[in-house]
């Protein structure tokens, strides 16, 4: 099939997501559909896939949220460089070392959207720059499903608003 074809295909069962009208059928579909785009819009960028993991989960787009996150040492405000719906990554001065699990509050946009409450871990961080901020990358451990999938249909929304075909 066509890119093109496919992709108006995807977005009429992305926005029939997003109203919550698909059939079961559709919904299966639609599911496979966005598991398909994510792969192969991660090996665009280059990326592996661990046997069995999931591409929606691995899959980041680049977006700018507050966020705020706790460890037992204090709370830190941030923005998100990236986010996928199995974590995300900011800046931070400071952070605590790899494995440290915090809380977190991820703001949503736009003024109707709840925030996204959990908690993450620290999964890498780079070395501090001269200015002693760092990448420092999270992957939830405690999120729940509802919100994990209002966190893929933001991401689905942003790579689609990226890929002209």
């Amino acid at each position: 099939m066509d890119l093109s074809v496919w992709l108006t295909n995807f977005r009429e069962l992305h926005e029939r997501a997003r109203r919550r009208l698909h059939t079961s059928d559709e919904r299966a579909l639609y599911l496979e559909a966005r598991e398909q785009l994510a792969r192969s819009l991660l090996a665009a960028q280059g990326h592996n896939l661990q046997p069995g993991a999931s591409a929606r989960r691995n899959f980041r787009v680049p977006k700018g949220m507050h966020v705020d996150v706790s460890f037992r040492a204090g709370a830190l405000r941030s923005r998100t460089l990236d986010i996928s719906s199995g974590g995300f990554s900011c800046l931070m001065g400071g952070a605590p070392g790899e494995g440290t699990l915090g809380g977190f509050v991820l703001w949503m946009p736009g003024q109707d959207e709840g925030p996204v409450v959990g908690r993450a871990r620290i999964v890498a961080a780079t070395p501090p720059s001269e200015h002693g901020n760092q990448r420092v990358s999270f992957t939830f451990e405690d999120v729940s499903d509802e919100d994990r999938e209002r966190l893929e249909m933001l991401i689905f929304d942003l790579a689609l608003g990226y890929i002209v075909a």
